[in-house]
C-alpha cells in the first residue's frame, strides 16, 4: 500500500483526480514482471481515483517472444486472445503499455523491438475494436532505417542500426480504423523524428490515432519538447488545437515504496516524478482554458470510458492551490504537509522537518 499512498499524496498535491495504472512494456523473462492481478487489488479500495490497463506484463511478453515471426502458432494466438479478453472482463480500461520499438536509455532500461504491424498487434487491434477499448502503444519514432544516433550510442543495449517505425504504425492504424491507438510519450523524443509535423500528418490521415503527452522540463535531454522558453512550442500548440480531441496527459510516472526508493530502477524512476508533474502543471496552465480542460481530463474520460469527474467544488480542492514551485508547506499548512508525508511524499517530510 505504500506506493499507492505515495501516488495519492502526489495526486492530491497536484490536483490529479484520477490516474490510469499499467505495467511498463515488459520483455519476455524479465524478473519481477507485473500485471494487473498484482496491482489491481492495491488500488481497488480507491476505485474513485484509479483505473487500470492491462497487457504490459502479459500480452507484451508474448508479442516480443515471437517478435521475429510473421506466422503465429494457433496456440499462441489463442493464449494471447484469451488473456486480452479476460483483462477487459476483469475491468481493464484498455491495453497497455504495449511496445514496439523501445529504446534503452540506461543500464537498467531495456531495448526491445517488434514491428507495429506485427500479426499479434494487428490481432490485438481487432480485439480492442470489438471491445471498444484503446491500445496504449510505446513506439520510439524512426522515420527511416539508419544508424543509431550519437546520443544513444554509448548504451550497448541498443543496436547500431534502428528500424523505421513510422511505416509500421501507419499499417496498424489502417488495419482496423475502429481500433483506437494511443501513441505514448508525445513530447519526449530520443531520435529526432517524433515531431509535431509527423504526428499531425498521421492524425490527418487516421482518425483512430490518439496521443498521450509526456511533459518534461526545459533541462530535459530530449528533442521536440512541448515547452519552449516561457511558453508552449508553437508547432505543438498548432497541432493540439487542430486535433484537440485526440490528446491526453500521460506522465509516465512510477511509484515505489517511498521508504526504499533506491532499491530498484523503479525506485530511481519514482524520484523523478515530481519534476514531470510540475512541468505538466505548467504546460496546462499555459494552454487556453478550453483546450486545457480537454487535454487535462475530458478527452481521457471519453477515450478510456472513465466515470465522469464530479463538478468542481472549491471546498474539496487540494490545500495546495499555489503552483508547485512554491513548495508544499510554505503557506504554513502543516496539517496538509503531515498528510502528504504520511502518504509517502518525501518532499513533504523533508519540508516538515524544516518548519
Amino acid at each position: 500500500q505504500r506506493p499507492v499512498r505515495a501516488a495519492l499524496g502526489l495526486m492530491d498535491a497536484y490536483g490529479i483526480a484520477r490516474a490510469l495504472v499499467m505495467s511498463p512494456p515488459r520483455a519476455p523473462g524479465v524478473k519481477g514482471n507485473q500485471e494487473y492481478p498484482d496491482f489491481a487489488p492495491a488500488i481497488a479500495p480507491h476505485g474513485e481515483r484509479f483505473s487500470f490497463m492491462a497487457g504490459g506484463g502479459s500480452l507484451n511478453p508474448i508479442l516480443h517472444g515471437v517478435a521475429n515471426d510473421l506466422s503465429i502458432d494457433a496456440g499462441v494466438r489463442a493464449d494471447f486472445a484469451r488473456a486480452a479478453r479476460e483483462a477487459v472482463k476483469a475491468g481493464a480500461a484498455g491495453y497497455g503499455e504495449m511496445g514496439t520499438l523501445h529504446l534503452s536509455l540506461s543500464s537498467s532500461h531495456g531495448y526491445t523491438y517488434a514491428p507495429a504491424d506485427h500479426p499479434l498487434l494487428l490481432y490485438l487491434a481487432d480485439i480492442a475494436a470489438g471491445l471498444d477499448v484503446p491500445i496504449d502503444l510505446h513506439m520510439d519514432a524512426v522515420a527511416a532505417q539508419g544508424p543509431l544516433p550519437k546520443q544513444l550510442a554509448a548504451n550497448p543495449k541498443n543496436p547500431m542500426s534502428l528500424p523505421a517505425t513510422l511505416p509500421g504504425l501507419e499499417k496498424l492504424l489502417a488495419h482496423n480504423p475502429k481500433a483506437k491507438i494511443v501513441w505514448a510519450h508525445g513530447g519526449t523524443d530520443h531520435v529526432g523524428d517524433f515531431t509535431p509535423a509527423a504526428i499531425g500528418a498521421l492524425m490527418d490521415r487516421h482518425a483512430n490515432l490518439y496521443m498521450s503527452l509526456k511533459v518534461t522540463g526545459g533541462q530535459a535531454n530530449t528533442f521536440n519538447k512541448l515547452l519552449a522558453g516561457n511558453g508552449v512550442d508553437s508547432a505543438w500548440l498548432d497541432l493540439l488545437r487542430r486535433h484537440s480531441d485526440r490528446f491526453v496527459i500521460g506522465s509516465d510516472s512510477f511509484f515505489a515504496d517511498p521508504t526504499n526508493m533506491e532499491a530498484s530502477p523503479i525506485g530511481e524512476f519514482s524520484m523523478t516524478v515530481e519534476r514531470r508533474l510540475q512541468a505538466t502543471r505548467q504546460f496546462l496552465s499555459l494552454l487556453p482554458p478550453d483546450l486545457a480542460r480537454k487535454i487535462g481530463h475530458q478527452n481521457a474520460v471519453s477515450l478510456y470510458r472513465l466515470p465522469p469527474l464530479p463538478p468542481p467544488d472549491a471546498a474539496s480542492q487540494p490545500a495546495v492551490a499555489a503552483p508547485a514551485a512554491q513548495g508544499l508547506c510554505k503557506d504554513g499548512n502543516l496539517d496538509h504537509c503531515k498528510t502528504m508525508c504520511q502518504r509517502g511524499v518525501q518532499r513533504a517530510c523533508a519540508q516538515l522537518k524544516r518548519q
